[in-house]
């Protein structure tokens, strides 16, 4: 149940402004483009703009030309605990923008929704987390802890942002973070982790009508692949099902003979290398170094047939599966606040991909809650949208989360 003081806190959010906020955002095009040198300042630019305006203490912090990152306080008690809002600047590509129904960053107010790219991915749970700050503000409450905004670049890619913020000391003193990314509200308890393996099978070219002159590569990355199939599901039988992320997976997702920089492939040329990169996705009790073993002990195998042959091994990305305790104050807060505030039961969840609080997790061991506004299935898609009355529910939901789990000192 609300208590008179969160009703007059909650009563400081402005929907109207709330909207407008996450069109003006959408409308600004934060496509990494490097030959362009084009990608997040801009939009990194309108948050630092609406954090100064609201008084936060902001910090503009370039990560790479044109990456920036800006990070915002509210600050409490010295010795009160810290909670963070994380969010990205970045979006995907739009694609062909005659695919769109509107335009891709016209932010189009149509039916109850917010068209646009980054419009669910993820502008709208950033702004409702500024629209949250700002509700404290100017109610005057005052809070036994701090309030950290965090809007960072490349979420989308390599995740300097979050890196940055990590390497920067800004997680030092976090001690939870809500993750403001597209889950339609839900509590996501947990998220997969990704580990991006590159291997080159390496032997002989030679004239196709001669193969024999050469040591094909074809063979033994077909049959790496086979031993993956089986160490997948290995993997499944040895972890199972997670509740709520599901089974663990290698996927191949990039497959090129020749590998790249190995010139161009011609139907009476047999290739002297062929690359393979593997997604593998996993799940909480995976551990990533004995999988990354266990997959090179196959790429030694594949080889073994062929004295001629030999492979490289390159571990891309890890990036662990996060678990956070269901009994966690911060779950059990956001569990409680989204029922005060929709008279529904909360429904707890996983993310399947990986976001920046997987950095968070594993690095600073900080617990992470994913929970934000956005159909789950639309990131990424062609006519990205948003649920205006989702992006109303997330605003008022951060608020409580501040007032709940930081604590009060007083009020205005």
């Amino acid at each position: 149940m609300l208590s008179e003081q969160e009703r007059r806190v909650l009563a400081h959010v402005d929907d109207d402004e709330l909207i407008r906020w996450v069109q003006e955002l959408v409308r600004i095009p934060s496509v990494w483009r490097p030959e362009q040198g084009v990608g997040e300042e801009e939009a990194a630019r309108w948050v630092e703009a609406r954090c100064r305006e609201m008084g936060l203490e902001t910090h503009f912090e370039v990560v790479e030309p044109g990456r920036p990152n800006v990070i915002a306080r509210l600050p409490g008690p010295e010795d009160g605990p810290t909670l963070l809002f994380e969010g990205h600047t970045d979006v995907v590509t739009e694609g062909d923008p005659q695919a769109w129904t509107f335009p891709p960053f016209s932010a189009t107010l149509h039916e109850g929704r917010i068209y646009g790219r980054g419009a669910n991915d993820m502008k709208a749970g950033l702004v409702c987390a500024l629209a949250a700050a700002k509700a404290l503000v100017r109610s005057g409450v005052r809070l036994a802890g701090t309030v950290l905004i965090a809007a960072v670049c490349d979420e989308e890619g390599q995740m300097i942002g979050i890196k940055h913020f990590v390497d920067r000391g800004w997680a030092d003193r976090v001690d939870a973070a809500i993750v403001c990314e597209p889950e339609e509200n839900h509590i996501c308890v947990a998220q997969k982790g990704v580990m991006w393996i590159r291997v080159v099978v390496h032997g002989e070219m030679a004239h196709g009508a001669m193969p024999l002159t050469g040591a094909n590569t074809g063979y033994p990355a077909a049959r790496f692949l086979t031993l993956v199939q089986e160490l997948e599901q290995q993997e499944i039988r040895a972890h199972g099902r997670h509740p709520y992320l599901g089974q663990p997976s290698i996927t191949p997702t990039i497959l090129l003979s020749p590998p790249r920089g190995g010139g161009e492939p011609q139907n009476n040329v047999m290739p002297g290398a062929t690359e393979i990169v593997l997604d593998c996705r996993l799940i909480p009790g995976q551990d990533p170094d004995r999988l990354a073993r266990r997959l090179e002990t196959l790429a030694r195998a594949a080889c073994a047939a062929d004295g001629r042959l030999r492979y490289t091994f390159q571990v891309l990305e890890v990036r662990p599966p996060t678990a956070t305790d269901p009994d966690h104050p911060l779950v059990r807060t956001l569990a409680q606040s989204y029922t005060d505030l929709t008279g529904e039961p909360p429904i707890y969840g996983g993310v399947p991909g990986s976001t920046d609080g997987t950095i968070l997790f594993a690095r600073k061991g900080i617990p992470v809650v994913t929970c934000g506004p956005g159909d789950i299935h639309i990131p990424h898609h062609v006519d990205e949208w948003v649920s205006i009355q989702e992006i109303r529910v997330a605003a008022r939901l951060y608020v409580l989360a501040a007032l709940r789990y930081l604590g009060v000192v007083s009020s205005a």
